[in-house]
This record gives C-alpha cells, sequence and structure tokens, in this order.
C-alpha cells in the first residue's frame, strides 16, 4: 500500500510540475498536497492508536475476567469412596 501511495503521489507532483502554471503556484500547490496528506497520515495514525488501545483494553477486561472465575471455582479435594 505505502508503494500505491508513494507512486500516486509522485505522479500527481509530476502533473503539477509540468501543468501550466508559474513555479510559485506549482510549489504552493505540492505544500498543500504534503500538508493534506500529513493530516490524513495524522488521523489514521490516531484511528489506529485508539483502536488497539480498545483492543487492549477489551483483553484485560476478558483477562480479568478470567482470573475471577478461575480464583471463583472450588475443587472437592475430600476424600472419595469409590
Amino acid at each position: 500500500m505505502n508503494k500505491i501511495l508513494i507512486a500516486f503521489g509522485s505522479g500527481v507532483a509530476l502533473a503539477l510540475l509540468f501543468a501550466p502554471a508559474s513555479g510559485k503556484d506549482t510549489r504552493r500547490k505540492i505544500a498543500g498536497m504534503g500538508n493534506a496528506c500529513k493530516e490524513k497520515w495524522n488521523n489514521l495514525t490516531d484511528k489506529l492508536a485508539d483502536k488497539i488501545e480498545s483492543i487492549r483494553d477489551d483483553v484485560d477486561d476478558m483477562a480479568y475476567n478470567a482470573v475471577e472465575k478461575i480464583e471463583g471455582v472450588q475443587f472437592d479435594t475430600g476424600n472419595r469412596s469409590i
């Protein structure tokens, strides 16, 4: 996926460089695109971090519940007659 994003970004940058616009405008467009990509990347990593934290909390809850169940089980250790 990273290769696709790199190829897409390179293609867009080249298209802007060869488009009939002044150098100043072209540089401004490229900077704007870079900032937009950076913002999207930051949003994606924030969402991913939130999801990981949610999963971690769920696993902690399941582990706690499992320990509680295990500790709550009473084993019959009395003598049995056969």
